[in-house]
């Protein structure tokens, strides 16, 4: 009788030892982390118009050495441009998110891109209503979803070995002057205007703040068309350039990249 009670209490004493020990490891489970989702917003500056902002109301950049879509800050820029990204986005009104993808760069980290524009925070900025990081450089620009024309800064085949900025359209396709053009009169029509297709959007031009709103200005086409112009140039596509920040058109005859002046 003994030994069968002796049996019991060492039952008992194992069975209640692993009900705690199983207990205590349930208890102390941490969940996997769930990846909350980040809101991207629009803010409004009464000088500056609408532009992106996280949801902290922190401002997004575009940097205009990013045109052909992959990411030209690196290193110490990194620094003082770090890197937006979010998988998990929410987009609040005015934003859509077919306008929203992500890259992978040379560094192996992702990145948010906006209408192919990757995204950067500015380290000068220390929260919300700031954009210290507009113009810095004539290069950085707050991400606004309205911009006409953006600047492109780098290097064009026939324009010597340095960046140079130039103006392309908000999804950074080139944009150009023909040399036979007279001021605010363009001579490019019928054959012509099916190569060099004429830059028609000229209401209500949202720009950089470095570029000077009074310097743009539409005429009418021959073809009764209108056509945007800089500083009375005309200003055209090229329709062989088929990506983002190809500037096939800066070599052809009679043509030039839209430079803008030193």
């Amino acid at each position: 009788m003994q030994s069968l009670k002796s049996l019991l209490i060492i039952l008992l004493t194992v069975g209640y030892t692993l009900f705690f020990t199983a207990c205590s490891e349930d208890d102390s489970a941490t969940p996997d982390p769930v990846e909350t989702a980040q809101q991207v917003n629009l803010a409004n500056d009464g000088t500056l118009g609408s532009y992106l902002v996280n949801q902290d109301g922190r401002a997004l950049y575009f940097f205009s050495r990013d045109v052909d879509g992959s990411s030209a800050c690196v290193d110490g820029c990194l620094d003082a441009w770090p890197v937006f990204h979010r998988d998990n986005l929410e987009f609040g009104s005015g934003l859509s998110s077919p306008d929203f993808g992500t890259i992978t760069r040379e560094d192996g980290q992702q990145q948010t891109t906006y209408k192919g524009w990757p995204l950067y925070y500015y380290s000068g900025d220390s929260g919300a209503d700031e954009i210290n990081g507009e113009g810095v450089g004539q290069v950085w620009f707050v991400a606004k979803p309205d911009y006409t024309l953006m600047l492109a800064t780098q290097t064009v085949e026939g324009v010597g070995s340095d960046p140079i900025s130039y103006l392309v359209d908000a999804e950074g396709n080139s944009l150009y002057y023909f040399l036979n053009d007279e001021d605010n009169v363009s001579t490019c029509v019928d054959g012509c205007l099916q190569a060099w297709p004429a830059f028609s959007e000229v209401a209500d031009v949202v720009l950089p703040s470095t570029l000077n709103q009074g310097a743009f200005a539409s005429i009418d086409r021959p073809d009764g068309d209108k056509q945007l112009t800089y500083a009375g140039r005309p200003i055209y596509f090229f329709a062989q350039d088929s990506e983002r920040g190809d500037t096939n058109g800066a070599t052809a005859p009679n043509w030039t990249i839209s430079q803008l002046p030193q």
